[in-house]
């Protein structure tokens, strides 16, 4: 980091940042807003450091450079898809010697857990990209571009059957998935763990072969075989043939499985449960392969 001098270098072009997103964005929150807001939640901080920056040719005391911390809501379609609220923090040095911090403090009702940590990534990626440039507006506009991008692919995400739409938001969706063998503790756990989260129901079948099927909002299903494709290159991950095996898909009207996610030890029991909750013959074709 830069000495004293320097840092207030950079302090300064820190303040002329918050300075002019202040001037193009709202000074404070608003329910009118419909782009986006911006508002600095180290108040006292920024004040002082104004103060000092504009005579610092004259000040004798010491000054330490305080940490400026903003927050900004972006909004997605003019509003209508729901809004990412982020948490940005400018530490002692920024922006030529350190870079930004970012925190995604929420997003969309209508978005994932999965969602929200790749943005969080997303973001603190680009900060640090630009170590050396401002950086707000950038990560404000790389916010508003995944939302977009997210409600683009919502929207094609609606499957037209027989005579009408069905949402893929709304609809119930089941999913099979067949590998070679799992049998490392920690990936069983894993594949519990993200089934969970996702609320989605079904069974996990460990051993050789390895099946699982899950059962829930179709979204959810879709975030499930997303992650076991995009586990693999992962530390630890399920191998290069992972997402080779996804081997039924199918929309239904209601939920037939347990909601509550399940390891099972063997391919009987999971026959035996198939059969008692419907789903035999998916079973049967996705998973033994024939009728």
């Amino acid at each position: 980091m830069g000495g004293v001098g320097e840092n207030m270098d950079e302090l300064e072009r820190a303040l002329l940042e918050i300075e002019a997103m202040l001037g193009i964005f709202c000074h404070h929150f608003s329910d009118e807003s419909h782009e986006a807001e911006f508002v600095v939640t180290t108040p006292e901080a920024f004040e002082r450091a104004r103060t000092v920056i504009e005579c610092r040719d004259d000040c004798t005391e010491s000054f330490d450079v305080p940490r400026l911390d903003v927050e900004a809501i972006i909004h997605c379609n003019g509003g209508s898809s729901g809004c990412a609220r982020l948490r940005i923090g400018l530490p002692p040095g920024y922006p030529s010697f350190v870079n930004a911090e970012v925190t995604v403090l929420s997003v969309p009702n209508n978005y994932s857990r999965r969602q929200l940590d790749e943005l969080s990534t997303t973001l603190r990626s680009l900060a640090k990209e630009l170590l050396g440039s401002e950086v707000l507006m950038e990560i404000m506009n790389k916010c508003r571009v995944a939302m977009e991008d997210w409600d683009r692919v919502l929207d094609t995400d609606k499957e037209c059957r027989g005579d009408g739409c069905v949402n893929r938001t709304e609809s119930i969706g089941r999913r099979w998935i067949w590998v070679h063998h799992i049998t490392n503790s920690t990936r069983l756990k894993q594949i519990v763990s993200e089934a969970q989260t996702l609320k989605l129901g079904g069974f996990l079948k460990g051993g050789y072969p390895g099946v699982v099927v899950v059962e829930g909002n179709a979204n959810s299903c879709d975030s499930f075989v997303s992650w076991i494709k995009g586990n693999k290159s992962r530390p630890g991950g399920f191998g290069r043939n992972w997402g080779h095996h996804v081997r039924g898909e199918t929309i239904i009207e209601k939920r037939q499985l347990p909601e509550c996610f399940e390891e099972l030890e063997d391919m009987g029991k999971l026959g035996a449960l198939c059969k008692e909750f419907g789903v035999e013959e998916e079973f049967r074709e996705f998973i033994l392969q024939h009728r």
